[in-house]
């Protein structure tokens, strides 16, 4: 990819920054931070202590319910936690920014890296750098591994159309 290029797109990119893309991901949770002193185990074990001394089922529903909602993980450590609308909104952002570098790579001939760097510097993606912005586009595309199959049945349960109506 030319400098001349790449310069051009890490321009793009520096006026895009504040773009919709960055405000659906930087969303905190009713903007609640959660609290950084409660330990995820020291609360799982004192519902567990509380379940076994009292019987009460709550408690037991309790330890399950954050399981299932991805907020601790299997040594009841907390873990990232979003709303699942979010993370949901997150997943389908991914899966149109996968598209649009398969695209890209397909009907014109591009690289990945200049297809990342094109979409990157279109979209403002959220990064401390160009350069870092490119890599994660990279990376998200590596990490997917659809086939053109796959995107097609993805898009298709997750874009509602007149037919859902």
């Amino acid at each position: 990819m030319g400098e001349k290029y790449f310069a051009e797109l890490e321009r793009i990119w520096q006026q895009n920054r504040g773009s919709q893309v960055r405000k659906c991901s930087d969303l905190e949770f009713f903007g609640c931070p959660r609290p950084k002193a409660l330990r995820g185990p020291d609360l799982v074990q004192e519902l567990v202590g509380l379940a076994a001394l009292t019987e009460d089922t709550r408690f037991k529903d309790a330890i399950l319910a954050l399981i299932e909602h991805r907020i601790i993980d299997g040594k009841f450590n907390f873990l990232p936690w979003e709303p699942r609308d979010l993370r949901q909104a997150k997943e389908k952002l991914e899966l149109v920014m996968w598209a649009g570098i398969h695209d890209l790579q397909l009907q014109c001939g591009t690289s990945l890296r200049r297809a990342c760097a094109e979409l990157a510097a279109r979209t403002g993606w959220p990064a401390m750098s160009f350069a870092a912005a490119v890599k994660d586009l990279e990376l998200l595309y590596r990490r997917r591994h659809l086939d053109p199959g796959e995107l097609e049945k993805s898009c298709r349960t997750s874009i509602p159309t007149t037919a859902d109506n």
